[in-house]
């Protein structure tokens, strides 16, 4: 620990190697009590307010773990900073030489392979965007698409992905060079392993095979874990799925065309009977007809895995001489079609369960619905645990000798029993480390009186003047935070001719784009959802003020949220005490904690959900935010701005 001490003292090495370097009491505790889990083989959960430096509080102990630590992180940006900036630091600081390597899904790595085939094929890319790819491709040091200074088309991008189904591994010939195997090879070495939550609770799902084996893992941004968990056991049946799975099999073999139009017409039947129930999610439940169309898809799918079984040899699209190879396309095969024909099966039993209605709504393990993409007649089901803990209890936190969980926003007033519930964490060691920033100084809090209900039909009508004027107020520099689409559009249709500042919305510019813009941009606003509530780092006063249209609770439609609900109130539980208010108090601190990012910073977080005053559970959320001054009027802004320049 005496190390640790040191490496965070106001004359320490890190204060040295890092310019206005300043100790924080609760980044050291943060790093000590991380030091003593690797020890001791405990588990540990930090809440690390903003400011408090979490980074830095957990790669000293990893580095110095002398064993291999997996660090999963939420956003990219995130891991860029790791590997980029505080890694480096940290190492150089502390003199500990470390091998540190930067992992991602295989599908972000270019395929040498897939490309020297298709681009062999031709003497010109196809189409323009194509031209830009492949030229690319000619280059690459790494094969990382993140290098790409464009977003692909996916069609286009998955002409020469890494991803398994196409991949035969050392039979390859560009096996010794290729981008992913280079990548992971570098990892079976490595003391530091940097990957995303998606990679993470995917390996985690295959039991280990994208990952080197570890022995201690760094959850950031662990608010997100549950998400990102559900969606790694979540199993998805839609056009898009079997067209991806029959492109990848005619690239390896010449499938008579029987078997693409037989599942054509099994999708398409299966799209016309989800079709029939109204709404754009609903659960699967809800729709009787559907049982006709499983077993016809799982005898397509059937007669597809038939086929592969006897012509692994002769139907090959070109002749291979190396016979474990083409062993290997085989085994490819049979798993895609396998991996649909589970599919298909998971998603009937959930259906058959929660039709059937029997089950107590606590026994019952899985979740179906049916969801249609946005601007997209085209229909998707999906299939996933209803909850995820009993799962991470056994395959994570039993398996791991020391998990580190932290966030600025995991605990809900102090505590941290929503988020051990969600996980599965039976034993660890807590710490909230609150933000050194002085909230009551820097930050003012405005709550909507409570007449103005977003449930309300002419909420959109009654909020509009009020943002008007909270905007003027601040001149601008301004998220305004919407819980939805709709809402976002209804608001904006009402504003965007009256605002007097430089304006847009999230999905005019890519959001690396939008975000340049923003900072570059005087007095700009933007109206945003989703992924402008969280992992966005926007110092200084270009941003001063944040303003959301409501309370963010989960929709109680949501068949997962609604699983959820039922199985709480069937064990005698409260549904919204122990999961809506809570889900809606980490949420809400992600959106406010856009606001101070350094001890300069100063703002307003408007909140236009006037039950926040009125309901008693408004007190419970509010107390759970940072601890800025609670302001009535409006006009009391203008203390706060009164020294800047117009």
């Amino acid at each position: 620990m005496k190390v640790v001490d040191e490496a965070f003292a106001a004359d320490g090495p890190i204060a040295r190697a890092l310019a206005g370097f300043e100790p924080r009491e609760g980044q050291l505790r943060m790093a000590k009590l991380i030091e003593r889990g690797f020890l001791e083989n405990v588990h540990t959960i930090v809440e690390a307010g903003t400011g408090v430096g979490k980074s830095l509080a957990y790669l000293v102990p990893a580095l110095r773990a002398g064993a291999r630590v997996v660090i999963s992180t939420g956003t990219i940006a995130l891991q860029e900073q790791l590997v980029r900036k505080d890694i480096p630091l940290v190492t150089a600081a502390l003199d500990i030489p470390a091998r540190v390597v930067l992992l991602k899904g295989r599908n972000h790595y270019l395929c040498r392979a897939k490309f020297e085939k298709e681009s062999g094929a031709r003497l010109i890319a196809p189409t323009a965007a194509l031209e830009k790819l492949w030229a690319w491709a000619e280059q690459t040091q790494t094969g990382d698409r993140a290098e790409l200074p464009f977003t692909p088309r996916s069609d286009d991008w998955e002409t020469l992905d890494a991803d398994v189904d196409d991949c035969i591994g050392e039979y390859c010939h560009r096996f010794a060079d290729c981008h992913f195997f280079v990548r992971r090879d570098a990892a079976r070495y490595a003391d530091i392993v940097v990957v995303n939550h998606a990679l993470f609770f995917l390996d985690l799902v295959s039991g280990g095979a994208l990952l080197p084996a570890y022995d201690f893992v760094v959850l950031d941004e662990a608010h997100q874990a549950e998400k990102y968990a559900t969606a790694a056991l979540t199993a998805t049946l839609s056009p898009s799925s079997v067209n991806r799975m029959m492109r990848k099999l005619h690239r390896s073999y010449a499938i008579p065309a029987g078997h693409d139009a037989e599942l054509d017409e099994g999708m398409r039947r299966l799209q016309q009977t989800l079709a029939r129930v109204p709404g754009d999610r609903y659960p699967i439940a809800a729709n009787d007809d559907v049982h006709e169309i499983f077993p016809l898809l799982r005898e397509s799918l059937y007669r597809l895995e038939n086929w592969v079984h006897a012509h692994w040899k002769d139907g090959q699209r070109r002749p291979v001489d190396n016979e474990a190879e083409a062993e290997r396309r085989r085994d490819l095969a049979l798993r895609a079609i396998g991996a649909h024909i589970a599919t298909v099966d998971r998603i009937e039993g959930a259906a058959l369960q929660a039709q059937a209605g029997t089950l107590p709504a606590d026994e019952i393990d899985a979740v179906a619905w049916v969801e249609r993409g946005e601007g997209d007649a085209r229909y998707e089901i999906n299939a996933a645990p209803f909850q995820v803990a009993d799962y991470l209890r056994a395959s994570l936190f039993a398996r791991s000798r020391s998990v580190v969980l932290t966030s600025a926003t995991i605990s809900t007033g102090g505590s941290f029993a929503f988020l051990r519930a969600s996980l599965g964490i039976d034993e660890a060691q807590e710490l909230v480390a609150p933000s050194p920033f002085d909230y009551g100084r820097q930050a003012r809090l405005y709550v909507a009186p409570p007449s103005l209900n977003p449930k309300s039909t002419d909420f959109a009508g009654r909020a509009a003047p009020l943002i008007e004027e909270i905007l003027d107020r601040t001149s601008g520099r301004a998220f305004v935070l919407f819980t939805s689409y709709a809402r976002l559009r209804e608001v904006h249709a009402l504003l965007s001719a009256r605002l007097n500042f430089p304006l847009r919305v999230q999905g005019e510019l890519p959001r690396t784009a939008l975000l340049d813009w923003f900072r570059s941009t005087r007095n700009a606003v933007l109206f945003a959802t989703g992924t402008f509530w969280e992992g966005i780092d926007v110092v200084g006063d270009a941003l001063s003020c944040v303003i959301i249209d409501r309370l963010p609770f989960p929709s109680p439609g949501e068949p997962l949220v609604a699983a959820r609900l039922a199985a709480l109130e069937a064990r005698g539980h409260s549904g919204f005490e122990h999961y809506m208010i809570p889900s809606a108090i980490v949420r809400l601190k992600q959106g406010f904690g856009r606001l101070i990012r350094s001890t300069s910073d100063r703002g307003v977080v408007a909140l236009l959900d006037g039950r926040a005053a009125s309901m008693g559970y408004g007190a419970t959320i509010l107390a759970a935010l940072p601890p800025a001054k609670r302001i009535d009027d409006l006009a009391e802004l203008a203390v706060l701005f009164r020294d800047e320049v117009a």
